[in-house]
């Protein structure tokens, strides 16, 4: 079983990582770790504590000589922005901040904000990378691309970086929608005994629990509500590399709409809970869209999710069984896929 926990804060010494239950024997380097988390944080779109933080980490444990070595692995990623903030009665709208301080009684919003901050998702892509690496290593490939940003759709890098400005210029943030692909998975992965076993839900909870995704699609998605049966069965890529709950050997296509960063430069309106006075939530530092780096998070989220049910498929405490594994299956559903 795969699993992984993250702890730390947004302004706090170090976030930190735990990934256990990974096989032994994949080769990873902390130069391919540190690539996907500086794609992370030089996405289009940061706000300026980008610019400060490096992501310097250090892995504590479970790699040895380059490879992995079949212990839980841990790491740490130290914050260079490390000035708390003020305490502040004053919930920013649009962020976990009134609930959570309803939640548990406290009228700091800063302290929710800590943890419920969106700098946590980089210890989900440190550890990601450990499945990124092993999917590379088995020929699956997981992509992702923003399809649209606000309403501009179809998207090019030019009206991109137009709409980021004029955005910026305004005082505003902008939403999107980015898609992830993974090609080559091998078919049977996920199960249809039970609701929790269908891998499209495993993977709706793990793209939906990115900060700021408020939907989630497979394949054609909403779209195929529209559709007749008839239309629907011409094209098996609508289901999206799913049926049933199982990857079918066809290319898994995940969708996830992103919420306009509701941290605005201008305010926003809401009300101090101590005095109840009416106020702006003025936020200086917020990203001017979270689209782009999501993507990046979204590959990684993905890629650990599909790790899990590899090694439920395949098992292997080592990544030398779960590759013979894995290429024998793939020998004998080939043979079915290719006539169908």
């Amino acid at each position: 079983m795969l699993r992984y926990l993250t702890a730390g804060e947004s302004h706090g010494k170090y976030l930190s990582g735990i990934l256990d239950g990974f096989p032994a024997g994949v080769k990873i380097t902390p130069a391919y770790i540190a690539a996907q988390l500086r794609r992370r944080r030089q996405a289009p779109g940061r706000g300026a504590r980008q610019a400060r933080e490096t992501d310097e980490f250090e892995i504590i444990s479970g790699l040895n000589g380059g490879a992995t070595t079949g212990a839980p692995i841990s790491l740490l990623i130290r914050n260079a922005g490390r000035d708390l903030p003020p305490p502040s009665s004053l919930p920013r709208p649009g962020h976990a901040d009134l609930p959570g301080m309803l939640k548990y009684g406290l009228l700091n919003a800063a302290l929710i904000r800590e943890r419920a901050s969106a700098r946590e998702t980089a210890a989900r892509v440190a550890l990601g990378s450990f499945a990124l690496r092993l999917h590379e290593l088995l020929g699956i490939h997981i992509n992702s691309r923003v399809v649209s940003l606000g309403n501009m759709r179809p998207l090019t890098a030019q009206t991109a970086a137009a709409g980021l400005l004029l955005a910026r210029r305004a005082g505003d943030t902008l939403g999107g929608v980015f898609e992830v692909t993974a090609e080559n998975l091998p078919a049977g992965l996920g199960g249809f005994s039970q609701g929790d076993r269908r891998l499209g839900a495993r993977l709706g909870a793990a793209l939906m629990g990115i900060n700021g995704v408020k939907g989630f699609e497979v394949g054609g998605g909403f779209s195929l509500a529209a559709a007749g049966g008839i239309e629907a069965s011409k094209d098996p890529g609508l289901s999206g590399g799913l049926d049933g709950g199982m990857t079918n050997g066809r290319a898994l296509t995940l969708r996830c709409a992103v919420k306009p960063v509701p941290g605005l430069p201008g305010g926003a309106p809401s009300v101090d809970l101590k005095t109840f006075r009416r106020r702006l939530s003025v936020s200086k530092t917020s990203d001017t869209t979270a689209v782009f780096a999501a993507a990046v998070v979204g590959e990684h989220a993905a890629a650990l999710e599909l790790a899990g049910a590899l090694l439920e498929k395949f098992g292997g405490d080592s990544f030398s069984e779960l590759e013979r594994r894995v290429s024998d299956w793939r020998g004998r559903t080939g043979k079915i896929l290719k006539r169908l």
